[in-house]
């Protein structure tokens, strides 16, 4: 394993010493030597002190023997050597416990291991950590980040901008006894986030020396971490949102857990943005790191070479997320494909699915226009057609989202009057006059009725396109209601559940 001068000096804090070394000193050192040698440290004797030195700055340890020093020195080189092999053995094993627990020897200060859902994996099991702030005795009694903790970080812009970067990055918090100051990294492999490691700056300063060797223990456990939850699917998943897209149903508490988090709920209402990044991985991630901006109304997950956002529409600050979303595509010239708006996460897989359809159809009809920015609503009736032969959850979703709150509606209140009229109404070409004789209706009586229901209605209905897929999406329901009536019932009161 290679060394810095930073990571040097972080092994010698129980010596008198004193640094001069340049704050982007790299980790290129090899080990030590009494001679000059490339990418060593050379060891020398200046009076009664020893110097150890680089190219990138020097350490000096008072009143020492330059042979006990040197010994020191590249025992540093061993020890590092003998913890990177241990770490990789125990992740080896999924014992982050062990991999925790063994790297207080390298950091000398309180770390916790956590996955994306913001559950402990690991945490520093010392019993001489002293007095932790308030966070790290809730992460301890209840195995998850407290929801205020989440609210009170992600007012912080600094923390939003920066927690998506591969390197660790350095935090500060106003409150210390709510929050230490730490340095944070995420676990990514194959470009997906899998966790998060943090260590705490509790009796010491950290350094540039903690920031490389943060890098290094993420980068190391990260495919183990992968495999933790490949080869174990009885466990619950490292991010909820991912697993729904695979359709998985969550853990119920970090289900939960993450909606607070986000200050959601699943009663609100919510869409699906892919932007497709297939062969371009590398810019994918610069774009993340663009969008991950402290916008609650947004989550964003990389799955299949594709940024996937879950906008919530009832966050007054979506349009603007759906803005910065398109114009990242707009500027990358990647596609995008937007969802119908539907409600109950649980969904989340049927609308991932609509979104890509709807680049792949907005590509193969040209549709798009000039940005590729390609809408469900525009390819839903073809969408209907292709996937007849059996994915009747498809079908359901895929229904028009007014006809789909209406249905949802009538099942909750028993009431079917306004699906019927607006049925009637279009099936004779929106005539007032036909409609109103075969309903039996006074003619101002049905136009104060199809008033009412047009104010409701979230999409127009002027272009012919609009109303052949509300007619289609209301047979659909009707003949759900004949056919399938227990899964048209499961659609529209209740849903996927977590488990």
């Amino acid at each position: 394993m290679r060394l810095s001068m930073w990571m040097i000096a972080n092994q010698l804090i129980n010596f008198d010493i004193e640094t001069d070394i340049q704050k982007n000193a790299p980790v290129n050192l090899r080990s030590a030597r009494r001679a000059y040698a490339t990418e060593c440290v050379h060891v020398y004797q200046r009076g009664k002190d020893v110097v150890c030195c680089s190219d990138d700055g020097a350490i000096t340890i008072k009143d020492i023997d330059i042979g006990y020093a040197f010994e020191i020195i590249q025992s540093i080189f061993d020890t590092y050597d003998d913890w990177s092999n241990s770490i990789l053995e125990s992740a080896a094993q999924s014992d982050f416990q062990t991999v925790v627990d063994d790297s207080w020897h390298a950091f000398h200060s309180p770390i916790t291991l956590l996955n994306s859902d913001f559950k402990v994996l690991a945490m520093s099991s010392r019993e001489d950590l002293g007095e932790m702030d308030e966070e790290w005795r809730y992460l301890k009694e209840n195995g998850f980040s407290s929801i205020q903790a989440i609210k009170d970080i992600n007012k912080d812009r600094d923390w939003l901008r920066k927690r998506s970067k591969s390197d660790a990055q350095r935090f500060h918090f106003s409150n210390k006894k709510k929050l230490s100051n730490c340095l944070s990294v995420s676990v990514v492999y194959d470009n997906v986030i899998y966790g998060r490691i943090n260590v705490l700056e509790k009796d010491r300063m950290l350094n540039e020396g903690d920031v490389q060797l943060l890098n290094h223990l993420s980068r190391g456990i990260a495919p183990y971490l992968n495999l933790y939850y490949v080869n174990h699917l009885n466990l619950s998943s490292h991010n909820v949102f991912y697993e729904m897209l695979r359709g998985r149903q969550p853990d119920r508490r970090a289900f939960e857990n993450r909606l607070g988090y986000k200050q959601w709920m699943d009663s609100d209402t919510f869409m699906v943005m892919v932007i497709d990044f297939e062969g371009a991985d590398s810019m994918m991630h610069v774009c993340m790191e663009q969008l991950d901006s402290p916008i609650l109304s947004t989550e964003l997950v990389i799955y299949h070479h594709s940024l996937v956002a879950i906008l919530n529409k009832t966050r007054n600050d979506w349009e603007k997320s759906r803005k910065e979303l398109t114009e990242v595509a707009e500027r990358c010239d990647r596609p995008v494909g937007v969802s119908l708006p539907f409600e109950r996460l649980g969904w989340l897989e049927y609308y991932y699915r609509q979104a890509c359809a709807a680049m792949r159809y907005g590509e193969m009809f040209g549709g798009g226009g000039k940005h590729m920015c390609y809408e469900f609503y525009d390819y839903a009736i073809l969408y209907l057609m292709e996937t007849a032969s059996g994915k009747k959850h498809d079908q359901l979703c895929a229904c028009h989202p007014d006809v789909v709150r209406m249905i949802r509606e009538s099942c909750r209140e028993g009431e079917d009057e306004r699906l019927n009229t607006l049925y009637v109404y279009l099936r004779n070409d929106c005539s007032p006059t036909r409609t109103s004789q075969q309903l039996y209706l006074h003619r101002n009586t049905l136009l104060y009725r199809l008033k009412k229901i047009m104010d409701e209605l979230e999409f127009p209905i002027e272009q012919k396109q609009d109303k052949d897929y509300m007619l289609f999406s209301i047979q659909m329901m009707r003949l759900y209601r004949k056919k399938y009536a227990g899964l048209l019932e499961e659609f529209a009161l209740s849903g996927p559940e977590p488990v």
